[in-house]
């Protein structure tokens, strides 16, 4: 399936590599290899709690960014079309293949990231350590969802060696989670204020998304 995606996004010119340049979704990217991640993500750890929620809020801010052209150029109005389509593309992107366990609108998206390559790379490891890739399944959940989504990993491959368990959660349902497992994860009110400008920044009104 993904590499179908692939190949009609590049056929459609949804992607395309020039000289000097790959474009995507009408925004320039960059080929940025795994261990390059890996790097940032044992920094953030060793640094502690505000530099994870800074590299979760990277992630976030490129799920955003990346999800507001991608339902701009495929004009998804819909939360069912804006979520499969979205959920295919995250699918290409390289931190391995998504299988979608259950969703439901402003609430909640749970699903196995199936051989993640970027947390294998830790494997074997007892450490949760997807806090990048979190951070863009939130961000685009965001626009998906059209409220607040910050992201919860409940397994990861780092320790599994085959599966990473995340959720996109609306405030409500990250709000009946164990608190040690939220706090381990999420700074909420450092990120809501960060969340919040680049919204602002973005064209969007915080508050047509709860904030």
């Amino acid at each position: 399936m993904s590499y179908r995606l692939l190949t009609k996004l590049l056929i459609s010119g949804k992607v395309k590599f020039t000289a000097g340049k790959i474009i995507a979704f009408d925004n320039y990217f960059a080929l940025v290899p795994l261990l390059f991640i890996k790097e940032m993500t044992d920094d953030a750890m060793k640094l502690g709690k505000k530099a994870i929620n800074d590299l979760y809020f990277y992630g976030w801010l490129y799920g955003l960014a990346t999800t507001k052209d991608i339902i701009r150029i495929f004009k998804l109005r819909k939360f069912e079309e804006r979520y499969k389509v979205c959920m295919d593309i995250i699918g290409v992107l390289g931190f391995g293949d998504y299988k979608t366990l259950s969703f439901k609108r402003a609430d909640h998206a749970k699903f196995k990231v199936l051989d993640n390559p970027f947390a294998k790379q830790y494997y074997p490891n007892d450490k949760l350590v997807c806090h990048f890739l979190r951070g863009v399944e939130a961000g685009g959940g965001t626009l998906v969802h059209e409220i607040l989504i910050n992201n919860i990993e409940f397994e990861c491959t780092a320790s599994n060696g085959i599966y990473c368990l995340h959720s996109n959660l609306s405030p409500e349902n990250i709000d009946k989670l164990d608190k040690r497992l939220v706090d381990s994860q999420l700074d909420r009110q450092y990120l809501l204020k960060k969340q919040k400008e680049v919204m602002e920044r973005y064209g969007y009104n915080p508050s047509d998304f709860g904030i």
